[in-house]
């Protein structure tokens, strides 16, 4: 890299010793502090004022002399009650008696029912038809027994996620990040700068994937992350191109170095450093689209999931398929002889990805049509192979 041209020695060291100054001098202080003469402190002479209290007089108040009066009754006259002096007259009961009631002496008709008959109900005689088996015979039917919902497999979890994001996305994006600087050659802040912004905006958007999955707002960033996965898918096609013995015959003198500014012999072929970057970011992915091309895969024949969802996680299988063909192209290029053979992984993992996302997005648009419709189509065929070798 290019060398930036310093300040002047003189005025570094002018400012480096200014610095130690300020870190002295309250030591320099709080050394002579013993020393230095204590001030005689005396109070000022102030005249205290005579304070006295006024001559009040008190009044004497003295109780009012009040007049109580005398009271007295009234002389009122108690009247003298008397009863009267008339007799009860006696009371008797009236002389009647009680009339004594009868039932009237008719007699009751008895009720009978008329005379019908209740006609006998009977069901009709309707014959069902019985379901045979191709071989004869009538074929038994039995209700299909209830299976319980199947736990989320840990593909599906958010802990999986997490443990993908650190090794696939961090680890992963920083070889990532570090081989593109470095195939770059020599790089300015800006650029270095710019990339690193990059990266960290595609980890923002994976975090962010994580936490709003399963969601309206999941479509959005899926649909990003789909966009930046296609430029590394992109960049890994290239990678395998420059490892083509013939491409790298033409490019002898585009090879760039780093030399050590310490010792100028340490010096390192750069296209080395990128090859084994790329292949470490390989080898990283490689276990997780395995796994995920597994998860996947079952969850699409799992028959307690809707048909929709199979769907999805089939589409989603072949996606996870592709990217582990890709992993595997770039690994197998650094092997002798093996550029053909990583040519045709990465480019049919490559169109398999293609197709994927293409038909997942394609069918969120057309509310799951499609895949309904590719779905029919296979079944059709395999019947009508099945039906050929009967």
């Amino acid at each position: 890299m290019a060398r930036r041209k310093g300040k002047s020695p003189l005025l570094i060291g002018s400012f480096a010793f200014f610095i130690l100054l300020l870190q002295v001098l309250p030591g320099i202080v709080l050394a002579q502090a013993p020393s230095l003469p204590v001030p005689q402190l005396n109070t000022p002479n102030y005249q205290m004022s005579d304070l006295q209290a006024p001559q009040w007089e008190t009044p004497q108040l003295e109780a009012p002399q009040w007049e109580t009066p005398q009271l007295e009754p009234p002389g009122w006259d108690t009247p003298q009650l008397q009863p009267p002096g008339g007799d009860p007259p006696p009371l008797h009961a009236p002389d009647g008696s009680v009339p004594a009631l009868e039932p009237p002496s008719g007699e009751v008709p008895p009720l009978r029912p008329p005379n019908s008959t209740i006609p006998s109900l009977q069901m009709p005689a309707i014959e069902l038809p019985a379901s045979q088996s191709p071989g004869g015979g009538v074929k038994k039917l039995d209700p299909a027994p209830l299976k319980p919902p199947s736990p989320e497999p840990f593909g599906e979890t958010k802990g999986y996620d997490a443990l993908k994001l650190s090794f696939k996305d961090v680890i992963g994006g920083t070889l990532g990040y570090s081989a593109a600087l470095i195939e770059q050659g020599e790089v300015d802040l800006r650029t270095g700068a710019g990339k690193y912004g990059g990266f960290l905006l595609q980890l923002g958007l994976k975090g962010i994937d994580i936490g709003v999955k399963d969601t309206p707002w999941g479509n959005v960033t899926g649909l990003t992350l789909d966009g930046l996965d296609a430029k590394g898918i992109y960049d890994g096609y290239q990678f395998i191109l420059k490892q083509n013995p013939n491409a790298l015959a033409g490019n002898v003198n585009a090879q760039r170095s780093f030399s050590n500014a310490v010792n100028a012999a340490n010096t390192v072929r750069v296209p080395g450093i990128v090859t084994g970057l790329n292949v470490g970011i390989a080898a990283i992915s490689l276990p997780f689209d395995v796994f995920d091309t597994v998860t996947k895969f079952d969850q699409a024949f799992d028959s307690s999931l809707s048909q929709d969802k199979q769907n999805e996680k089939f589409v989603d299988g072949v996606g996870s398929f592709g990217s582990t063909l890709i992993d595997a192209g770039i690994i197998a290029s650094v092997i002798p002889g093996g550029q053909t053979v990583a040519g045709v992984l990465v480019v049919t993992g490559a169109v398999l990805w293609g197709l994927s996302r293409l038909v997942k997005w394609s069918d969120k648009l057309a509310g799951g049509a499609i895949t309904r419709g590719i779905r029919e189509g296979v079944s059709k065929a395999v019947g009508w192979v099945k039906s050929i070798f009967a």
